[in-house]
């Protein structure tokens, strides 16, 4: 199912603000770091979000949050005996979410590509 609906995500180029919020909670683990009032604001804003290549190093210069998030070496998913999932290469490989000229969801993902010295990354971006 859900390499259907990353299939089904890599042909659209413009969601709504009501597919953006399905879209985070489809994508995002069970221990999920977005609250369910932020989804439900992004669903509210009846905003377009525009899929972009975006620069690494731009949403590192932007967002200090991130910034930080990703110099701290931080993992929020990993092996250790709390946190018992791996996300597969193809789930670091889904768009990011930046709403309000914030990520809200990517942490992770951002992360991966700045290790691996990539320096885009594929977003959805509200406009």
């Amino acid at each position: 199912m859900i390499k259907l609906f990353n299939i089904l995500l890599e042909s659209k180029e413009i969601m709504s603000a009501e597919e953006i919020g399905d879209y985070i909670e489809r994508i995002t683990p069970h221990e999920s770091n977005i609250p369910n009032y932020f989804i439900k604001l992004i669903k509210q804003s009846n905003k377009n979000f525009v899929k972009k290549k975006l620069s690494v190093s731009q949403l590192l210069k932007k967002d200090r949050d991130l910034r930080d998030y990703v110099k701290s070496g931080e993992e929020r998913y990993g092996d250790d005996a709390e946190n018992e999932y791996e996300p597969s290469w193809e789930e670091l490989d889904n768009p990011i979410v930046v709403f309000n000229g914030e990520v809200v969801d990517g942490y992770s993902r951002v992360s991966a590509h700045y290790i691996n010295g990539e320096d885009t990354i594929y977003g959805y971006v509200s406009q």
